[in-house]
């Protein structure tokens, strides 16, 4: 398999449990971001690298820039991003995750649901091809 398309699958197992599990139990993801505000910068740093290995992991096996899959790429860029931003400015990337709190629940439903129709976008592109 190469490893352009494993990056695909990779792209959907994640968004789809992810998803699911941010639909399912958004009190608990509430809940781990608190606990990362309540680290200070060791809470942006462990957030940062998860961006930026989650990120970086797909820019680097699906560089392809067009073509329906050109969210994979693109979404692997803003996670890289997002993780220099935690892991430079740390302040800055702690203010930003204070928005997303047990009182408001339904951004974690949100991003849920977003996660979970990437996950079906990719899906639906990859199953003409055979997955």
């Amino acid at each position: 398999m190469p490893s352009q398309h494993a990056i695909e699958i990779f792209a959907l197992l994640n968004f789809a449990i992810v998803g699911l599990a941010l639909v399912v139990q958004p009190g608990a993801w509430a809940r781990y971001f608190e606990w990362m505000r309540r680290e200070g910068e060791a809470g942006a740093v462990i957030y940062g690298l998860f961006c930026v290995l989650w990120g970086s992991l797909i820019v680097s096996f699906h560089p392809t820039w067009h073509g329906l899959l050109i969210i994979l790429p693109a979404f692997g860029a803003l996670q890289t991003i997002e993780g220099l931003v935690f892991l430079i400015f740390p302040g800055f990337g702690l203010r930003l995750i204070s928005k997303f709190n047990a009182e408001r629940l339904w951004l974690f439903r949100l991003l849920g649901l977003i996660a979970l129709g990437l996950a079906l976008y990719i899906y639906l592109i990859l199953l003409p091809a055979g997955i």
